[in-house]
């Protein structure tokens, strides 16, 4: 069985990154989610991976999401 995190208890074991931060790269598809009805969480092993990665800028994300839209 999975564990899974909330995005306060995943945006601790960041390092303390802001919930913000961690809802913005999921909206741009960095972060993959579990949804749970209304609850967005993510396994430990996704956590584990963005410790290990780290995520990018959001900037370029950003970027290339306008990119995309032209």
């Amino acid at each position: 069985m999975a564990v899974l995190l909330s995005l306060d208890k995943a945006a601790d074991a960041l390092g303390g990154i802001s919930i913000w931060t961690l809802r913005k790269h999921i909206a741009v598809g960095n972060v993959k989610v579990t949804r749970i009805g209304r609850r967005v969480l993510l396994t430990a092993e996704e956590v584990e991976r963005i410790r290990r990665e780290g995520l990018p800028s959001l900037a370029r994300s950003r970027a290339e999401q306008i990119e995309a839209a032209t």
